[in-house]
């Protein structure tokens, strides 16, 4: 690989930056992860998708303003933003800020966590698995609804990771149990699913969910990845 390949690959690699930002001067959101030319923004607000933001990001003591463009939104889950019109300053804070970030001794909290991973169909759940177990988790598999209560009644885990329409008892019938039972509601739950209508994620939200995220488009590590957001969100002093 040269160096103009090198340069290309890092603009686009991504580095975990879980940070307080502000949108628009007003609105305050938490970022998920940056790269040279964008950020991704956990934000409960729908933004319309090429609509240009100006995005505040804390720098040296100060703050730094610049433009960006929404390229993908999710209401409830987050938006993918892509910098633009960034001069010659801004862009190489933006370095200097990226560099500070892998300089950092990395942190976790994720060791020995559990997650039970609710998904019927068997090479999803393995791909999933997989990357879990990448990430220092421990595994809980089961392949529906019944199953996944059977568990919870044996044990507790500290995410669960839920699909939506399986044989049996579906996602949101154990969702709602979950959430009405006052030993589990407090239980970290991630929906993803194929069938990702507004009127899906807005029932999946309003019945306690703690996000949702379209099985088209979401890979495995990006699914690993948000649910280490969602625990170290649960776990911020």
């Amino acid at each position: 690989m040269n160096n103009e390949d090198k340069e290309e690959r890092r603009q686009y690699e991504r580095f975990p930056y879980r940070e307080d930002i502000l949108i628009d001067g007003t609105r305050m959101c938490t970022s998920m992860d940056i790269s040279e030319i964008g950020l991704y923004i956990s934000a409960m607000q729908s933004y319309e998708i090429n609509n240009v933001i100006d995005v505040t990001i804390a720098f040296k003591g100060g703050n730094l303003t610049v433009k960006a463009q929404v390229r993908h939104c999710q209401p409830g889950i987050g938006m993918g933003v892509l910098f633009v019109d960034l001069n010659a300053e801004q862009r190489a804070k933006v370095k200097e800020l990226i560099e500070s970030i892998t300089k950092k001794p990395a942190e976790s909290n994720i060791g020995g966590k559990n997650v039970l991973l609710v998904e019927d169909n068997n090479t999803s759940r393995q791909a999933i698995k997989s990357e879990l177990y990448k990430e220092g988790f421990s595994v809980i598999e089961a392949s529906d609804g019944i199953e996944a209560i059977k568990f919870l009644a044996e044990q507790t885990p500290d995410l669960i990771i839920l699909d939506l329409y399986m044989k049996g008892m579906d996602g949101l019938k154990v969702l709602s149990l979950i959430k009405t039972d006052p030993n589990w509601k407090e239980l970290p739950v991630i929906v993803c699913s194929a069938h990702d209508t507004q009127d899906v994620q807005e029932k999946v939200m309003n019945a306690g969910a703690d996000g949702f995220l379209a099985k088209k488009g979401t890979t495995p590590a990006k699914l690993v990845q948000y649910a280490k957001t969602i625990l170290q969100l649960r776990h911020k002093p």
